[in-house]
């Protein structure tokens, strides 16, 4: 690891030894800032790996993923995962390890009826909970979650109880939020539930090549390729699970991301265009305004109320 620095909140006592963060004794929400690290073959707890600024790559289960500012990325326990950053200007982590058994906990009350919880109330055991293999993209209460928690440590103000809470509010935002792609199979009129799966499995893999290199020029075409599908097949089965075309999706999340780097206030409207994979900065100024209600220059001069997307 080189020029990087490092802040946790944790629901542990003060002082913490950081590898027992990483291992899953206690909640641990970790930070990290660099412009260059490679960290292979990493063993840990349950976790979300998320991006305040830049992009990280983590590689894990064969595959590679690139997350920025408008997804997250699950990896569960013990499974091996690779960390890299290698970029210009420096990129922020901002990752929660879940003390063991924590996550499971909250699925089953979540999922449980009370009396079941008062007859057994025996935690669920660490690990029981397998989560699929994707990124995630905003919107999402996961993302919010976190940076509200990541802000107030920041601020300084927030207890430990606080702290508590907040680590309850992101396992309760993950178990939530994460079956909604598994929802997605059934809009497919597959009448084997093996196809609706290996539908599932095909479509996500493109839709995460989308958000890998959605700061590059992709096409319909290129993330077929990714998902082992033809281009007309994918846009089909694409629309069907989540509603939207690819080109609808990719564009609604550069937007995601725009309006991130814009409220970090570190680049200007032209630099944001391009980081964020549009060509054009008038059609960018568009678009922008159209989604969210106002311009990209009033976001970054921080004039304007949170929006909702349309």
């Amino acid at each position: 690891m080189a020029n990087t620095k490092r802040q946790a909140a944790t629901s542990a006592p003060s002082d913490p030894n950081p590898q027992e963060a990483f291992s899953g004794v206690f909640n641990a929400l970790v930070s990290g800032t660099s412009r260059r690290i490679y960290a292979p073959d990493l063993l840990g707890a349950l976790s979300i790996k998320g991006v305040l600024a830049g992009s990280v790559i983590w590689e894990t289960g064969g595959q590679r993923y690139v997350v920025r500012e408008n997804s997250y990325l699950v990896v569960n326990r013990g499974q091996p995962y690779t960390f890299t950053i290698d970029s210009a200007t420096p990129s922020t982590t901002l990752s929660v390890f879940f003390q063991h058994g924590f996550v499971e906990e909250v699925h089953r009350t979540l999922t449980q009826p009370d009396s079941a919880l008062l007859d057994f109330p025996d935690a669920a055991p660490p690990g029981s909970l397998i989560f699929r293999q994707r990124l995630e993209p905003e919107p999402s209460g996961v993302l919010a979650a976190l940076r509200g928690l990541h802000a107030a440590k920041t601020r300084g103000q927030i207890s430990t109880t606080a702290t508590e809470e907040a680590f309850f509010r992101i396992a309760r935002a993950l178990v939530r939020e994460f079956p909604r792609a598994e929802e997605a199979a059934s809009h497919f009129s597959a009448v084997r539930a093996s196809t609706r799966e290996e539908l599932l499995r095909r479509v996500l893999r493109g839709r995460d090549f989308l958000l890998s290199r959605m700061d590059e020029s992709v096409s319909v075409a290129d993330a077929a390729r990714a998902a082992c599908m033809s281009p007309y097949h994918f846009l089909r089965v694409f629309r069907t699970a989540f509603r939207v075309t690819p080109h609808q999706f990719l564009t609604t999340q550069r937007l995601s991301r725009a309006r991130a780097l814009l409220r970090g206030g570190k680049h200007t409207v032209t630099d944001v265009c391009l980081e964020s994979g549009f060509q054009s900065l008038g059609s960018f100024s568009s678009l922008f305004r159209h989604h969210f209600g106002v311009s990209p220059q009033e976001v970054q001069r921080g004039l304007a109320v949170d929006i909702a997307a349309h």
